[in-house]
């Protein structure tokens, strides 16, 4: 059953908080408007009858009027106090007695009527809908699926238990929702799931496998599932998952490799045929420090480096560019040539020591690899992990930096930072930093939002939770064979706009105009054409591949005036 205080906060969301605000300036002007009358009222009869009354009298005598309960015992006697309590009258029925009323209506009684009325705890989807996306389950990784369904236009219903929920997301968001059992086969039968393109669930494991087996029992559309646990992996594969993704685990393993100087491993971040991008820390290989040039990754290799990830921040480097050992060179290829480049890095460290703090699923996951590769690490947490058996942490609160000192900070190469709370992050972030300015930090964001926050305090690397695993998602969606992007960087193709049809590159000024760079053409009938030079000229039917922020993505598609999710 909803409550009073559950209702009340329907006034206070989306567009009932937008029109509180007018509420509020008419509510000024009518006050405005009884302090004038009153302050002719006194005036007039003043002037006009040689009476003379408080303004307490005054707004009295105003509001008795304007509501047209009647003049009391203070009435003019003259014609033109007689005029102008005619004109206080007419105002005040039109004023309190007509639009108010009209307007609480219009404004707030009739939205909320309507919203009671055509808002039901089942959905039902047309009966010719087809190839949609369904969502199972609202958190911030499907915040980021759903940003990202939206720019390729692909539509998408989420579903959601929370009824409070579902009529915020539609009215202050504009998502579209349905609100119901997710295992209730009426609501999913009327969700069109045997026609829908994929199905994603993101619940509990538990939910998860419920659900699986629900829909199993309806259709065979494609689902992929998000499993907390890897234990869970089989179970959720035997309930009827065509993919499950252990998020957990992939995040680990990626912080484990970005946070070890023993070696330098591509991390292939999109593909297009055997056209490769792929990403590599310049930590520790031979090319620390010197410039593109200096480095002869294309003469040694063959691969075109076509951008440098700098904590967050993405260039277009140039040859005279110095690569820093806290950035990552951002590289387009084949396979065989990114193997070249890995045996030229080599392993470079052969003392290292990785400190993990927070000893949840992702820092096991972390010191699971660093184990397999070996490298010697140091788990700290403030408890004990009951659900692992395979490390040994310390026991201790990482925010006292008296602890990180004893247990040997300073000579620690790597710093993982992984605990649920992004405040904390922040802070064990900034306090390692100071305690080792040379270590090398990445750090795990559990929201977008706090990204930024982390890079600031000092992270080498940052892994938002919500956009690694809707960028996984997304990429199964669309059966890509990539794994996840790296935060702040962002990979896509665009319809070459039919304004750069006959121009060169360098004459699109694509790169001066958006900042996002073209990394590869794709051509009918031919392979990939990748690190194009700038005289190279575009031709109807092509395809962009273009790598930059998705900020940049959104300024492309607004230069150009591009349909978004053309791809």
């Amino acid at each position: 059953m909803k409550t009073i205080s559950a209702e009340l906060a329907y006034f206070l969301r989306g567009r009932a908080k937008q029109n509180l605000k007018i509420l509020w300036y008419y509510s000024f002007f009518l006050i405005l408007l009884v302090l004038v009358y009153a302050t002719l009222f006194r005036y007039l009869m003043l002037h006009l009858e040689g009476r003379e009354y408080s303004f307490v009298a005054g707004v009295y005598w105003a509001i008795t009027v304007m509501t047209t309960l009647g003049f009391g015992d203070i009435t003019f006697h003259t014609d033109l106090g007689y005029i102008f309590a005619a004109v206080v009258t007419i105002s005040g029925v039109v004023f309190l007695l007509i639009i108010l009323p009209f307007g609480l209506i219009s404004l707030f009684l009739a939205p909320w009527i309507e919203q009671r009325l055509r808002y039901r705890p089942s959905f039902t989807l047309p009966a010719d809908t087809s190839d949609h996306v369904l969502i199972f389950g609202i958190n911030p990784t499907a915040r980021a699926l759903i940003h990202n369904l939206e720019s390729l236009s692909i539509p998408f219903v989420a579903i959601t238990e929370d009824y409070q929920e579902s009529l915020r997301l539609e009215e202050e968001e504009g998502i579209r929702v349905a609100c119901g059992s997710v295992t209730d086969k009426k609501l999913l039968s009327g969700l069109r799931v045997a026609s829908a393109r994929y199905i994603f669930v993101n619940l509990s494991d538990t939910q998860n496998v419920n659900l699986c087996l629900t829909i199993r029992a309806i259709c065979k559309t494609p689902i992929a599932a998000i499993v907390n646990d890897s234990e869970h992996l089989e179970l959720m594969h035997l309930a009827g998952a065509n993919k499950v993704v252990p998020l957990m685990r992939i995040i680990g393993r990626y912080l484990g490799i970005r946070s070890t100087t023993q070696g330098a491993l591509a991390h292939i971040i999109d593909s297009f045929g055997r056209l490769k991008i792929a990403e590599i820390p310049v930590n520790c290989t031979p090319f620390s420090g010197q410039t593109l040039e200096q480095t002869e990754i294309r003469q040694k290799t063959g691969l075109a480096v076509i951008g440098v990830l700098e904590r967050g921040v993405f260039t277009i480097p140039s040859k005279d560019t110095v690569l820093s050992p806290s950035s990552l060179v951002v590289l387009a290829g084949t396979r065989e040539q990114l193997a070249r480049l890995e045996k030229l890095t080599g392993e470079q460290a052969e003392d290292d020591l990785i400190f993990i703090l927070g000893h949840g699923k992702i820092g096991c996951a972390a010191a699971n690899f660093l184990d397999h590769i070996p490298v010697p690490y140091l788990l700290i947490d403030q408890t004990e992990n009951q659900n692992c058996d395979q490390h040994i942490s310390v026991i201790g609160d990482a925010t006292n930096c008296q602890l990180l000192r004893k247990s040997g900070i300073e000579r620690a190469k790597g710093l993982i930072v992984t605990t649920n709370d992004d405040s904390t992050n922040v802070f064990l972030t900034l306090s390692s930093r100071h305690s080792n300015p040379h270590i090398r930090i990445v750090a795990r964001a559990n929201t977008e939002e706090n990204v930024a926050q982390l890079y600031a305090a000092g992270a080498d690397f940052v892994v938002s939770n919500a956009s690694v695993g809707a960028n996984i998602l997304t990429n199964i969606l669309e059966s890509k064979e990539s794994i996840f992007l790296t935060e702040g960087l962002t990979i896509f193709r665009r319809p070459l706009p039919q304004s750069l049809v006959g121009k060169t590159i360098e004459e699109s000024r694509i790169r001066p105009l958006t900042g996002c760079s073209v990394v590869a053409l794709e051509m009918i009938g031919s392979n990939p054409l990748p690190s194009p030079p700038p005289d190279t000229m575009l031709a109807s039917g092509m395809k962009l591949v273009l790598i930059g922020s998705p900020h940049q993505e959104e300024g492309f598609i607004q230069q150009f005036d591009n349909k978004r999710g053309a791809n």
